[in-house]
């Protein structure tokens, strides 16, 4: 019975290892589900064609959307960086003037201790002389006093103390000179106390003063430190915003990267599709706008697999030279891409403006500006960077189309359109 549990054990342990090595190179393989037509259509008809290329165009608008939601996000990321890095400064200079107001409040008040010192000597001074004056008083009072006695004494009590005259008279004389004295004495204290009494208020009002600056630059301390903190607030309010915009940005690049798996997938239907049936690609006569009018080559004087694309106003003139401006708005020219042109410019991706890409792939790229006139060439590839050869090309706008070789053997097409545009399309295979 256990050696029975044990085998089963085993083989189910086998049976999940291979489970999950089955699912993981399920997973590896590409999916195309989403790059098939439905069972409702006839995967030979035109109808397919036209749905995968309708799938292609509906994934090709978003990613154009995705691209600049992902500017947008790059744009706010540096517009909050500079704001984040202008807010830093603005918090340094802050905490600068703040210190250096310390510094001064500091200053101000040793220098208000000092005064306050100097204002209490003062009055320890005037406390001192006012004893003083208290006990000169006293003395002044008591002389006072004996001066009138000896000053009111009768001939009788001379006549009769003789004796003690000449020591009367000194000591009235004596009283006499001391009170004097002791008038000037008064005076002068008196004199001193007020000289003392003015400095101690020109003290207290340099103190009051100094006190008012004081109070105000701890306002404006105070008034600092709220700035401070207010820009604080706005600093964390930007990186807040900022590290949003970061985690949007992740969102819309893997949305980005699932979806160029789905291009791929897409563009490799519709190739599949082309190679089985070529025959239903339009050749002359009525189009609509999107419909495939060829593929990708390199006939004639070309060097290499690209799609020579330029549209004129009107139905003069070389077909192929272009007097329109394309990059105008009418397709958009977006990031550069990896490939670097002999003359160091940077090869940018396409995507569409104003009228459809007039050529498919996972990735469209412009490997030479203006020339002829205002023609431009593109080249498709496929996700792996290679040269998507024979990526089907399609009309950008309906009218009537026609074919012709240019003297170095290279096959073009090209649309005369209802608008009275014509949209050349050189280099297609034949």
């Amino acid at each position: 019975m256990n050696r029975k549990n044990l085998l089963i054990t085993i083989g189910f342990i086998f049976f999940l290892i291979f489970s999950f090595l089955f699912l993981s190179s399920y997973k590896d393989e590409p999916v195309f589900a989403q790059a098939s037509c439905p069972s409702s259509i006839d995967p030979s008809s035109i109808e397919c064609l036209d749905y995968l290329r309708n799938q292609l165009s509906q994934l090709e608008k978003q990613q154009g959307t995705i691209q600049k939601q992902l500017k947008d996000e790059e744009y706010q990321q540096l517009t909050l960086s500079e704001k984040i890095s202008y807010i830093n400064n603005q918090i340094e200079q802050t905490e600068k003037v703040i210190k250096s107001l310390e510094v001064e409040i500091a200053a101000n008040d040793v220098e208000i201790k000092l005064l306050q010192e100097a204002i209490t000597e003062l009055e320890d001074s005037i406390s001192l002389l006012r004893q003083e004056i208290s006990i000169l008083e006293k003395s002044v009072t008591k002389r006072v006093t004996e001066s009138y006695k000896y000053s009111y004494i009768g001939p009788l009590e001379l006549f009769l103390d003789i004796k003690n005259l000449s020591n009367i008279l000194r000591k009235t004389k004596y009283l006499a000179m001391t009170r004097s004295q002791d008038k000037k004495s008064l005076e002068d204290y008196g004199v001193k106390i007020d000289d003392i009494r003015s400095e101690e208020e020109i003290l207290a009002e340099k103190k009051a003063s100094l006190q008012i600056v004081r109070n105000s630059i701890e306002e404006e301390k105070i008034e600092l430190a709220e700035t401070r903190e207010s820009l604080n607030a706005q600093k964390s309010e930007r990186e807040r915003l900022l590290a949003e915009s970061k985690a949007k940005e992740a969102e819309l690049l893997a949305a980005y990267q699932s979806n160029l798996k789905k291009l791929s997938d897409l563009d490799s239907a519709i190739i599949a599709y082309i190679n089985t049936h070529g025959d239903q690609a339009r050749m002359y006569g009525r189009v609509n706008g999107g419909d495939w009018i060829g593929r990708m080559g390199n006939t004639g004087y070309s060097s290499g697999a690209h799609l020579h694309f330029s549209v004129r106003s009107s139905n003069s003139g070389s077909v192929c030279n272009g007097n329109i401006p394309i990059l105008s708005g009418h397709l958009r020219e977006g990031e550069p891409s990896w490939i670097t042109g002999w003359d160091g410019w940077r090869w940018p991706y396409m995507y569409a403006g104003s009228m459809r890409m007039p050529i498919a792939g996972p990735y469209v790229i412009m490997s030479q500006n203006y020339h002829q006139g205002y023609a431009i060439d593109l080249i498709s590839f496929k996700t792996d960077r290679t040269v998507n050869y024979g990526a089907p090309i399609y009309a950008i706008l309906p009218g009537t189309l026609y074919r012709g070789k240019d003297g170095y053997g290279g096959v073009y097409a090209y649309i005369v359109h209802d608008n009275g545009w014509v949209s050349c399309y050189l280099h297609i295979q034949e």
